[in-house]
C-alpha cells in the first residue's frame, strides 16, 4: 500500500482537513499578541454559549465560547478562549495553550463514528446544531490533540 492510499484511507471516505484550533487563556491577549508579532488580524471573532454540548457523554451547562478566525490559504486558524467544564477546558488546564484540535469535514458522521469504533477510538464531546453535527475524537493520546469530525452545511466563521 503506497503512502497516497493511507492518506486517503484515514479515516473511511478522506477527510477534506479545514482548521486548526488553538485554546488559549486569553482571547484578546492572544489577538493582540498575532496582531503585534505578526500582523494579524482575524476576520471574524465571536462570543457566546455552547448549545447542545456534550464532554464524556454529560451535557455540559454554562458553557461559552469566545473565538477568532484566522485565513491561511484552504485552513482556517481558530483561537479560542472557553469557559465550563468540558475537554477544552480540561486540554487547557493539563496542556496550556496551544493546538487543541485539528478540523476534518466528513459527509457521513455517523458512518465516521462507526468506522473508529471498531478500532477502539470513541467520542470525547459532541456538538450538533441545525446544520451540523461534531464529535471530537479520543486522539489526544495518540496525536497531542483531538480531531474534530464536522458534517455541516455550514458552520459559524465560515466565509
Amino acid at each position: 500500500m503506497t503512502q497516497k492510499d493511507q492518506e486517503f484511507k484515514f479515516l473511511g471516505h478522506g477527510p477534506h482537513v479545514f482548521e486548526i484550533s488553538i485554546v488559549v487563556e486569553d482571547l484578546e491577549r492572544s489577538v493582540e499578541q498575532l496582531r503585534s508579532v505578526f500582523g494579524l488580524i482575524p476576520y471574524q471573532k465571536g462570543k457566546g454559549p455552547i448549545p447542545n454540548f456534550y464532554s464524556h457523554g454529560q451535557k455540559v451547562e454554562g458553557a461559552s465560547i469566545k473565538i477568532a478566525y484566522y485565513r491561511a490559504g484552504p485552513i482556517r486558524f481558530e483561537l479560542y478562549e472557553t469557559t465550563g467544564d468540558s475537554f477544552f477546558t480540561e486540554f487547557l488546564r493539563k496542556k496550556g495553550t496551544g493546538v487543541q484540535h485539528v478540523g476534518c469535514r466528513v459527509s457521513d458522521l455517523d458512518s465516521e463514528l462507526a468506522e473508529l469504533e471498531k478500532r477502539g477510538i470513541g467520542v470525547v464531546a459532541r456538538l450538533e446544531g441545525p446544520n451540523y453535527k461534531i464529535a471530537y475524537i479520543d486522539s489526544e493520546d495518540i496525536l497531542g490533540f483531538h480531531i474534530e469530525l464536522v458534517q455541516s452545511v455550514g458552520l459559524p466563521g465560515e466565509a
